[in-house]
């Protein structure tokens, strides 16, 4: 017997966010009872990771819709992989159709640029390098609630809006790869809150990608709305608000896009890295 209640075991990071789901088989069958737990424990730590799985790509397809529905992709809106939006892509420096290549990622949330971000993503690891390419993840949530009640108040009402790096004159060719789609014209701008709910918790969590956040909506003022807006990305950036994750071949890793920035290092010439990402279809922030 295997993938029983009593064999499941949550085991925190001891950070910001991050836990390790251990005593599961992925590829095995999976009662409902283990799944809404391990739900719940994805809900409550943003990142949650398995070690040592096997699991090919229809598998993960099925994990990847315990979390949530499928994205269902705009048709004039290029996110991250082929013109086909294909549900899963590869991440990697070395195969033909691999994306994202194999340079310093910025923190960034996926998709913000969408009327409906992605609520998280699934990713797992067949080959890993022998050093770099380790990814981080911060808590918004947690950087909301450290902000002084004067600055939350001077939050209040504001919206910010983020470019696609796949589309128009905002296109980042340095951020694709393989096949990536970058569209020609530049993508609508779709405002969100710059404080946020996070729909499982119901806490507020300050939405701010550093990579692409590009601009606040509701300040007369440019130059003080861009000056908010470059302090607010270094205080998501703080190291304490990071759990670092140190891949493993097999590793199984669930993100929640919803209240996460995350960031990759670079990954060393001559290092093989091959990762399989399936993503998980978010609601319109409010």
């Amino acid at each position: 017997m295997v993938n029983r209640l009593k064999d499941l075991e949550i085991v925190p990071s001891n950070q910001s966010l991050g836990a390790e789901v251990c005593g599961i088989d992925l590829a095995e069958d999976i009662p409902g009872e283990v799944v809404h737990r391990m739900v719940k424990a994805w809900e409550r730590h943003h990142v949650i990771y398995f070690r040592g799985q096997s699991i090919k790509d229809e598998r993960q397809l099925e994990i990847t819709q315990w979390f949530g529905p499928r994205h269902a992709p705009y048709p004039d809106m290029p996110i991250l992989g082929d013109v086909s939006q294909p549900d899963i892509i590869s991440i990697s420096n070395v195969t033909e159709d691999g994306l994202l290549g194999g340079g310093r990622l910025e923190p960034h949330q996926d998709t913000v640029y969408l009327p409906t971000p992605l609520a998280g993503a699934v990713m797992r690891a067949e080959e890993v390098p022998k050093s770099g390419g380790d990814t981080s993840w911060s808590n918004l949530i947690q950087a909301y609630y450290e902000l002084s009640p004067g600055v939350k108040r001077r939050l209040r009402g504001l919206k910010v809006i983020a470019f696609n790096p796949y589309a128009g004159r905002s296109a980042r060719r340095d951020l694709g790869g393989g096949q990536q789609w970058f569209g020609t014209q530049d993508s609508t701008p779709h405002p969100h809150p710059l404080v946020r709910i996070h729909p499982p918790t119901g806490k507020k969590t300050l939405w701010v990608s550093c990579l692409n956040s590009e601009r606040l909506v509701g300040l007369r003022n440019l130059d003080v709305g861009h000056q908010l807006l470059s302090e607010l990305k270094t205080h998501v950036d703080q190291d304490h608000l990071y759990y670092t994750h140190r891949w493993k071949q097999g590793d199984v890793l669930i993100w929640d896009n919803r209240c996460c920035n995350h960031k990759r290092e670079a990954i060393p010439e001559g290092q093989r890295r091959v990762f399989y990402r399936s993503v998980i279809g978010g609601c319109r922030p409010y």
